[in-house]
């Protein structure tokens, strides 16, 4: 097959974040399928500085191994508030369908929102020139950020909302990344055929227990009499960080207890002013390190944490950090109810404690920090769960398969 895919924030193990689109496109180009993704210029999690003039800067190509990347101008400034991020979504909504354009038709386009604005956009596209569309749903827009608090305009709302029902509508396929954001799709109408599940999973050539890259990391960090409380993933407001750092706050008391928050993202300064302000000496902020790094972090951990706010459309979400804690055999504290809540109920990977709880989140920590043998039982059953029901190349292997169909099914049609 011919594949393309849209993701505006395409990038590799040597940036920081999550790179499930980069290791499904390297899927699928070694096993024979010619495949481009068109995306954006920045990363979503680290600001990277650009000098190049814009106009430079329109399209520029990149070979990724057995991919090709079309990077299109996007507006760079996308950390600094929401407007710099609508900006930077609307910049690409202009870019990329000049790379779908400029390109030989492929066979299928995948698109992966958010954000929604470039999917109306690829749309269109694939309208014009025919070509069958599946759109993989990673989070519900607009009502995600609604629910959040985020965005109030009514116009914005009604223009996004829009934007969802048509792209639903007009799409071959609709692919969930959760049973609950394939749930709410269903729940609203769009046939249950049409709305596949495909989970997110875990590269276990990249994360799996070290002991010895244990030692040495926390060796280098100086964290070897310390009982370290980690963090791993983006600063944004869906995550709730400030609930960690109360936790911190009323831990302060005990020299041992060191909280580890590592990554980046637009509310990355703020909370650095909070545990200022708070006079937090046992907080440790580090910057955003690339998925090729992330397993020495977490292997030098002896509690992970994941959290989200405290929103209705969250108990649909599972957190690719919390599979990527659990590949590494950490137990979990998790402040995140419905489906997260329930794998680790199911995986007896941690422990579980409301959003927006502190105090309980303190009373998991301190168990588990006197209970070495527990914690390191929930570690091992979290390892085993993961392993069986959330590995990559399963999801990998699905998506291809969705993709072929959808391919037979258009050229079945066009006859």
């Amino acid at each position: 097959m011919k594949i393309c895919m849209v993701y505006q924030y395409y990038q590799g193990h040597t940036s920081p974040g999550h790179s499930l689109v980069y290791e499904l496109t390297q899927f699928l180009a070694k096993h024979d399928h010619e495949v481009t993704v068109v995306s954006g210029e920045t990363g979503y999690m680290r600001r990277e500085t650009i000098t190049r003039p814009w106009y430079k800067r329109l399209m520029r190509w990149e070979q990724d191994g057995g991919v090709r990347v079309m990077r299109m101008y996007t507006y760079s400034e996308l950390h600094k508030s929401y407007f710099g991020r609508l900006l930077s979504f609307l910049s690409f909504s202009l870019t990329c369908p000049l790379g779908l354009l400029s390109m030989s038709r492929p066979d299928v386009v995948i698109a992966s929102s958010p954000p929604i604005f470039p999917m109306f956009s690829v749309w269109l596209v694939c309208k014009l020139r025919s070509i069958p569309l599946v759109l993989e749903v990673r989070d519900i827009w607009p009502e995600s950020a609604v629910q959040m608090g985020v965005l109030r305009n009514r116009q914005l709302i009604g223009v996004m909302s829009w934007i969802e029902r048509v792209l639903y509508d007009k799409s071959k396929r609709i692919v969930a990344l959760t049973q609950g954001i394939q749930k709410n799709i269903r729940d609203r109408g769009w046939p249950h055929d049409k709305v596949e599940l495909v989970t997110c999973g875990v590269n276990f050539d990249l994360l799996y227990p070290d002991e010895a890259l244990r030692q040495e990391t926390r060796q280098r960090m100086g964290w070897e009499a310390r009982n370290v409380v980690m963090y791993f993933g983006a600063l944004g407001e869906a995550n709730n960080i400030a609930v960690i750092l109360r936790a911190a706050q009323s831990l302060q008391s005990d020299p041992n207890m060191l909280f580890v928050i590592v990554g980046g993202g637009m509310m990355s300064r703020s909370l650095k002013e909070m545990a200022s302000a708070m006079e937090l000496t046992n907080v440790l902020f580090l910057e955003p390190v690339p998925k090729s790094e992330a397993n020495a972090y977490l292997n030098a951990a002896d509690i992970c944490v994941a959290t989200l706010q405290d929103i209705p459309l969250f108990q649909g979400a599972i957190p690719t950090k919390l599979l990527d804690y659990m590949a590494c055999a950490k137990p979990v504290i998790c402040g995140i109810r419905g489906e997260a809540q329930r794998i680790m109920e199911m995986a007896e990977a941690g422990l579980v404690f409301d959003p927006d709880d502190d105090q309980a989140m303190v009373q998991h920590i301190v168990e588990l920090c006197d209970d070495r043998l527990r914690a390191s039982k929930m570690g091992v059953s979290a390892l085993d769960y993961v392993r069986q029901f959330y590995s990559a190349e399963t999801s990998q292997r699905k998506m291809e398969t969705i993709l072929y169909d959808v391919v037979q099914e258009s050229k079945r049609s066009s006859v």
